[in-house]
């Protein structure tokens, strides 16, 4: 066989073709799926649809392409050409990716309720009318007290949605998310080289829907993966399980086998009460993280538990002996402490890739160069976008977004230090997310909790603190953003020769549908029932908390909080000191991402499931060696996609009966 000329772009290498029709399904799917989200999410209140990394949505919509078009498609035709391609199952995945947060906790969930919250929770007894109101633009919300309302309570006389006094926010918020998204691309463009080839990150994630979608043998029906025995043994037990335990969901008589312990209930007697403390501690059984931690590496899976019981520790030490600050705050500060250094190490250690790309960018060539054999820049022919794009999209993005923020009324330092929290908290949760192969990530705090306690919310000032409200619409959950989605579109497009530069418009095409379509349902949905009917969380406990607290800053002025500087110093060097450890020592198992990730939510509710497919597979190579956790790995898949299947199944089912299953954290 030829061997391809090392000359010749990767770009000219590859030829893989999409059919229009797959492009016209997987728009069907994102707009489909986003059409039912808020129904599914809030008013049956079911699984959600996205809800983590490694979405249900996606994943249940690639096997009903693989067992209900292919496999029927193949028997009645007996070719393979009318049946979709492992590169159009697998582009079809990264357009629903993209697209099924957006209508839930990636982006609509908190933002719309904020739009209204603010003047339909305003009372004489909490003083918003006094504090907040006059310092957010009449652009930024919507101000028709018929319509603020009616958004609460429904529609009263019958109608439609008040699209009229929806336009000018929802215009001007989608100019926003569409920066936003636009200048997250460009970072993932950035990193993307750096992560995938010369780090060589593992992308777990990725391997389920590459697994999924894969090419039949010719004349086969199902591609290897399904015919291995190991996966339907894997899968019988979650399936049987969530098969009994929605049937109590539907029929309460039918016993139910319990999942999730609340083990913090049997430490009553000091110290070991502190361990009750929110997030408290739960034993959670759930397969597909079980499934996926005996994927990842030893080293990460063993950090993720560990830390979370490290922190738990720390609750019981400072109870003991009485420090000024609470247990939580304490690790919360931590961990943001970790992620300054966290972040500095992953961009020093691609120091060498951002100046090629700063060089590409602005045309200053490499002293070392010789031009007469070497590359004078960086190839980026089959880069997701061009370098020079890429980085001067960035910085573009960055101060649009900067200009935004101050225009609604926050002033210019604290614009800049709030977008770069974003972006530093944006790089190390991907990281966490394609590296670590997490299902769930989040931060354990809001972009702007770092200059609240450094220089004090005093410093930051009243109109800035009013508007900051809102970027709790944006950053309250990290389970569904946007960042890790591009990121692994990027990779599986490597796993199917695919040029990386198709995919980019097919992914804005899909964000656009997703967009539309998502506001669509959730105002129809909302305005039908009424917000006060509907899920209490994203309606109106979140919104009136982002308030309150706000609220609070600006009635009650703070000024530098010096134990909770003492505990980001202490995280900070913690982290440092890891680092330095894995550099330095082979044998140094703690892994930062756990510390990074152990004082948040997920690991409250994934530290357990991470535990058990950790000894899985740490008993499987200590006792077997590497030929028996590779013969074992398909039984982990089926972990994943039985607890997947009948989610989605009940989900399906939740659709006729109106009762809702939940079987997946959230």
């Amino acid at each position: 066989m030829k061997k391809i000329s090392k000359s010749i772009p990767i770009s000219l290498q590859r030829h893989p073709k999409i059919r229009f029709s797959a492009i016209l399904v997987g728009l069907l799917l994102v707009g489909g799926l986003c059409a039912i989200t808020p129904y599914n999410n809030y008013f049956i209140e079911n699984s959600r649809i996205a809800g983590n990394h490694l979405p249900v949505g996606s994943i249940f919509s690639l096997l009903l392409l693989v067992f209900i078009v292919n496999v029927p498609l193949r028997l009645l035709t007996r070719q393979v050409k009318f049946s979709f391609s492992a590169l159009e199952l697998t582009v079809i995945w990264m357009m629903l990716i993209v697209a099924v947060g957006i209508p839930s906790m990636g982006l609509l969930q908190f933002l719309i309720p904020c739009l209204v919250a603010l003047r339909y929770f305003t009372t004489t007894e909490n003083d918003w009318a006094e504090t907040l109101q006059p310092h957010i633009p009449d652009w930024m919300v919507v101000t028709d007290s018929h319509a603020v309302t009616d958004f609460y309570e429904g529609l009263s006389s019958g109608g439609g949605v008040p699209w009229q006094a929806w336009i000018k926010p929802l215009f001007i918020w989608t100019l926003f998310v569409i920066v936003f998204y636009f200048t997250i691309l460009c970072l993932s463009a950035i990193l993307r080289k750096q992560w995938v080839e010369r780090e060589r990150f593992s992308f777990p994630l990725i391997q389920i829907p590459v697994q999924l979608a894969g090419e039949p043998e010719r004349g086969s029906l199902l591609n290897a993966f399904f015919k291995n025995k190991l996966l339907w043994v894997g899968m019988a037990l979650p399936v049987l399980i969530h098969f009994i335990n929605g049937l109590n969901a539907h029929f309460p008589n039918v016993p139910e086998i319990p999942l999730i312990y609340n083990i913090s209930r049997a430490f009553t007697e000091k110290p070991w009460h502190a361990l009750r403390m929110w997030p408290g501690m739960n034993i959670a059984i759930y397969f597909s993280v079980i499934g996926v931690a005996v994927l990842l590496t030893l080293e990460v899976s063993f950090s993720l538990w560990f830390f979370f019981l490290f922190f738990k520790l720390q609750y019981i030490i400072m109870n003991v002996t009485g420090v000024g600050i609470g247990p939580w705050l304490s690790c919360s500060r931590q961990v943001m402490g970790g992620y300054l250094v966290f972040v500095p190490a992953v961009f020093w250690g691609g120091r060498e890739h951002i100046k090629s790309i700063i060089r590409k960018t602005f045309g200053f060539k490499h002293r070392h160069t010789n031009t007469l054999t070497d590359q004078t820049y960086i190839d980026d022919s089959d880069e997701p976008l061009p370098y020079r794009l890429a980085l001067l999209g960035f910085i573009l993005g960055f101060v649009i977004l900067i200009s935004f923020l101050m225009l609604a009324g926050i002033t210019g330092w604290v614009a800049v230090v709030t977008l770069l929290s974003i972006c530093i908290t944006s790089v190390v949760l991907s990281w966490m997310v394609v590296n670590g192969g997490l299902l769930l990530v989040q931060a354990p705090f809001f972009p702007s909790d770092y200059m609240n306690f450094t220089v004090g919310s005093a410093a930051i000032g009243q109109k800035s603190l009013a508007v900051l409200s809102f970027q709790r619409t944006f950053l309250r959950d990290w389970g569904e953003f946007m960042m890790p989605n591009f990121l692994h579109s990027f990779k599986a497009a490597d796993e199917v020769n695919l040029t990386r530069r198709k995919i980019v418009p097919i992914l804005a095409i899909s964000i656009v549908v997703a967009l539309v379509i998502s506001v669509y349902a959730t105002l129809t949905l909302v305005y039908d029932k009424g917000a006060l009917f509907l899920q209490n969380w994203p309606f109106i406990n979140a919104p009136r908390g982002y308030f309150n607290r706000m609220n609070k800053l600006i009635q009650f002025p703070d000024e530098t909080k010096w134990d909770e500087v003492y505990s980001m110093i202490a995280g900070a060097g913690f982290t440092g000191f890891m680092l330095w450890m894995r550099q330095s020592f082979v044998w140094w198992s703690l892994h930062p991402i756990g510390y990074l990730l152990g004082a948040t939510y997920p690991s409250f509710h994934l530290w357990s499931s991470i535990f058990f497919g950790w000894l899985i597979k740490y008993i499987t190579l200590k006792f077997g060696g590497p030929m028996m956790y590779r013969r074992i790995r398909p039984v982990a898949f089926g972990l994943i996609f039985g607890e997947y299947v009948m989610v989605g199944i009940w989900m399906v089912v939740g659709f006729f009966s109106g009762i809702g299953y939940q079987a997946l954290p959230r």
